[in-house]
């Protein structure tokens, strides 16, 4: 099975399976012991260890790609295959209307305007929304931090620019949704480095905080001590997302954890000697941001 699938982008049909010899109770059975886990309806894929919360999405879209590759995608589907962070866990795959008509409740699939032809690009021989557009619909159909992610990623990497967002969001005029992807456009920026900085702009536009300047530079008599994620000069606060990947094992650097906590709290100590206050919040901050949010509003203002 792991060969059929390497050789499917790791896919398994239930024709594969059966092609095997494994009847629909064995395939119960593999489902059951975890070997096995279902994409949709008579799609597979094998279990694999530390599997990622996406991969069943990512997954999907391989599927659908594979079973009607003239299908335009769209959103977070669309982000799936040009290469763009997903954000949360979508349950549904964008494709733009067609003369097939739309989908059924039961279909993992949901049909959404069609974007126009000069906004459609051909990735692995399937249609797909530009960046621009696939970003701008990814805040219209699922929510405006999933869009600024994406959108954050795209500017930065220069798959996009903050034109062709503005003209492609001129084009989307009374679609649903429309004003989460006129605020995606808005809050999007190429200075965000993390997905969870993209979030935390999002989530301090939401509370009505005050725009940071980006990626300040600070220096002092020993030299550079690094740039900030944010920065609010007037009050002299820094605000620094934490990511665990930073200290995990995943830490760009690769160095052991234990290090990046002493070199981070160094930082921070030459950081604070500059008259600054810094702030450090974490993805579960950005969760429940009541307690950060308030902290923040009050140095801040």
């Amino acid at each position: 099975m792991s060969e059929i699938a390497a050789s499917n982008e790791g896919i398994l049909r239930r024709a594969h399976l059966a092609a095997s010899g494994l009847t629909s109770s064995a395939i119960r059975q593999l489902l059951a012991q975890g070997v096995l886990t279902r994409v949709h309806r008579d799609v597979y894929r094998p279990v694999v260890p530390d599997d990622h919360p996406l991969t069943d999405f990512h997954a999907a879209v391989r599927a659908l790609r594979q079973r009607d590759p003239t299908r335009v995608l769209t959103g977070p589907a669309a982000l799936s295959t040009l290469g763009l962070p997903v954000f949360g866990r979508p349950g549904t795959l964008h494709v733009a209307v067609d003369g097939r008509g739309g989908s059924s409740a039961r279909s993992v699939t949901s049909t959404v305007a069609a974007p126009p032809d000069d906004q459609v690009i051909v990735v692995r021989g399937t249609p797909v929304a530009g960046p621009a557009r696939a970003v701008l619909d990814t805040a219209r159909l699922q929510s405006v931090t999933a869009g600024v992610i994406a959108a954050d990623q795209a500017l930065r990497t220069n798959l996009t620019s903050a034109d062709e967002l503005a003209a492609t969001l001129a084009t989307m005029r009374g679609l649903p949704g429309v004003a989460r992807a006129r605020l995606c456009c808005h809050l999007a920026s190429p200075f965000s480095e993390s997905p969870g900085e993209s979030w935390s702009v999002v989530v301090m536009h939401q509370h009505g905080l005050s725009a940071a300047d980006r990626q300040a530079v600070f220096s002092d008599v020993q030299g550079r001590v690094g740039r900030v994620d944010f920065w609010w000069p007037r009050t002299r606060v820094i605000g620094e997302f934490d990511g665990r990947v930073k200290y995990g094992r995943a830490n760009p650097a690769g160095r052991p954890p234990e290090d990046v906590l002493w070199n981070e709290k160094l930082r921070e100590d030459r950081l604070r000697a500059l008259d600054t206050t810094v702030v450090r919040w974490t993805t579960d901050d950005l969760r429940h941001p009541k307690t950060w949010i308030a902290r923040l509003r009050t140095l801040t203002t």
